[in-house]
């Protein structure tokens, strides 16, 4: 062979080699059967949840909601646990805040010209390579945005928590999956990491006999999945689970819950649910503005099944963490919207014959909506992960207070949809009506036609009525629930903190938003355009509720706050 030959097999050799290796990696992730490790219990923060949720919590540390080669959390957890070097060099790191993402990328970028290409995709992802971090100008950075407590520092330090979740060490150490000997759920648990380190010790309280073969299962697991052999690694996961369930059997959690938790982590938390949901919105749109019954009937159909499978959805998640699901951002928002629509099948089924049949429905399928798309593509913020209750929760007043002020927090925003609806008729040449017996009054009058502006008449209440008396009734609604959450608010205030007002930001919000309602009430008994002035109101009420719900919480540092 000639030199140019030589050196042409060289250079094909070099370009098939990579993509060999990255179909053999595919076909690697394809063929491994993660379903027996996925429902083993592991302990974390003297909680008992599943593998594959807990893969699901520390991943996002590392990569935030973004997928690394479209793989599962639980294979990136293994994979990079077991295969460290192949991750040294991969961009898995998420920075989220752009500012520290620019100045770092500028850095980078200086200091080696040639990463043009691979910095523009840190700029659009945000991930970046452990490698990369590590080099002198990224951390000579670092470091002094570090000491920028305001607008850098909490950034840094996320990064910095990334780098440390995904060493191998970090991984095995919390993967803490042998139950101990004694029944007890707070008893600890231990991590294969003893067995990493040939520590018999770790584990003197079991069965040595039972430990040797664990470690025999678990060493032949790593063999294989470094050596990308699918049916060894099945073979082995399938063991070590069942090894790991019998160890202790009096002790291992019910392995039902864990297959229930894995699944739910797997459907992303069923936030994709807010795709039937705005199916229904579109055929109860169609039904109400060409009033149209099998256009509403089926929206009302659609509308169902997604509700029940929202219901599914927030039963399951009371299982899986044996507690009302309210006690983060992601609960209280995925709950507020299904206590919507409980609240809204039951007008429907009590303004069946009035001329609002259908709309209330519909605000609740958008608020619906509106909230399973923000769980589902804002992850950072709403945090689907089941995490233990802060200390000040524990108390009855949590599941009183706090569930009256979010379900008003959804009345608000369905009673925004309806105004928002009318003020769109208005642009469009809609005429200034409004109905004289609003609201809760509207229903009072469902039986009788002596009233022109009564909505039983189905006939001939305009769309207009119909809009304007659906806000004023979950307006009166939401007045009378925000107020009772307020007052509750101040009891628990009283007994949590020593006082019951505090002026803390999100109370003096949530006062804003009640006083805004007062003025609408009053306001309506004086001006001319009631339904101009009612659902220009409302709107701004809704304003102001998610200002509280989302800059309080998140911008603005309080009691409150998880700024």
């Amino acid at each position: 062979m000639t030199g140019f030959g030589r050196v042409a097999s060289l250079l094909l050799a070099l370009l098939i080699a990579p993509s060999a290796a990255m179909a053999q990696q595919q076909t690697f992730i394809e063929q491994v059967d993660l379903e027996p490790i996925e429902s083993l219990a592991v302990q974390v923060d003297g909680r008992l949840k599943s593998f594959g949720s807990h893969a699901n919590t520390l991943m996002s540390v590392v990569s935030g909601s973004r997928s690394i080669n479209e793989q599962s959390p639980s294979f990136t957890y293994m994979d990079m646990m077991l295969r460290p070097n192949a991750y040294e060099d991969a961009d898995i790191v998420y920075v989220k805040n752009k500012l520290v993402r620019n100045k770092i990328a500028d850095a980078l970028l200086m200091e080696d010209p040639t990463l043009g290409d691979r910095i523009e995709a840190f700029r659009e992802t945000g991930l970046v390579s452990p490698m990369l971090l590590n080099r002198p100008s990224a951390q000579e950075l670092v470091e002094v945005l570090s000491r920028d407590l305001i607008r850098t520092a909490s950034s840094v330090d996320a990064i910095n928590g990334a780098l440390i979740v995904r060493e191998p060490a970090f991984l095995l150490d919390r993967m803490r999956i042998v139950p101990p000997a004694v029944e007890g759920e707070t008893a600890p648990w231990q991590s294969l990491s003893g067995i990493a380190l040939m520590d018999a010790s770790a584990y003197a309280d079991h069965d040595p006999s039972d430990i040797a073969a664990i470690t025999e299962t678990w060493m032949g697991l790593v063999e294989a999945w470094n050596t990308h052999d699918p049916d060894a690694v099945n073979q082995s996961m399938a063991t070590l689970a069942t090894q790991l369930q019998e160890l202790s059997p009096d002790v291992y959690p019910e392995t039902g819950r864990l297959s229930w938790e894995s699944w739910y982590f797997n459907q992303k938390s069923m936030t994709w649910v807010w795709l039937i949901y705005m199916l229904s919105v579109i055929l109860l749109l169609l039904g109400m503005v060409y009033r149209w019954p099998p256009a509403r009937w089926a929206g009302l159909g659609v509308f169902l099944i997604a509700f029940g499978l929202h219901t599914f959805s927030i039963l399951l998640r009371w299982y899986i963490a044996d507690r009302w699901p309210n006690s983060n951002m992601f609960e209280a928002v995925t709950t507020a919207a299904w206590f919507g629509g409980c609240l809204a099948i039951v007008m429907e089924l009590i303004a069946r014959r009035t001329a609002m049949h259908g709309i209330f429905a519909l605000g609740s399928a958008m608020a619906s909506m509106v909230a399973l798309m923000a769980a589902r593509f804002l992850p950072l913020y709403l945090d689907p992960n089941i995490s233990n209750k802060m200390p000040v929760l524990h108390d009855i007043w949590l599941y009183i207070h706090t569930n009256v002020i979010i379900f008003s927090y959804c009345l608000i925003f369905m009673a925004a949809v309806s105004a928002g609806l009318y003020l769109l008729r208005r642009l469009f040449g809609g005429s200034a009506d409004y109905v004289r017996a609003g609201g809760a009054g509207a229903l009072i009058l469902r039986g009788t036609t002596s009233t022109p502006d009564a909505l039983a008449d189905t006939d001939n209440a305009s769309l207009g009525q119909v809009l304007d008396g659906v806000t004023m009734l979950l307006m009166e609604l939401s007045f009378v629930l925000l107020w009772a959450g307020i007052a509750m608010g101040a009891i628990w205030a009283d007994h949590s903190w020593g006082r019951p007002w505090g002026w803390d930001p999100k109370e003096v919000f949530a006062l804003n938003t009640f006083i805004i309602f007062a003025l609408l009430i009053h306001v309506r008994l004086k001006v001319r355009d009631k339904g101009l002035w009612t659902a220009w109101l409302a709107l701004l009420g809704c304003l102001v509720m998610l200002f509280n719900w989302i800059v309080i919480n998140f911008v603005i540092t309080g009691l409150h706050s998880y700024a």
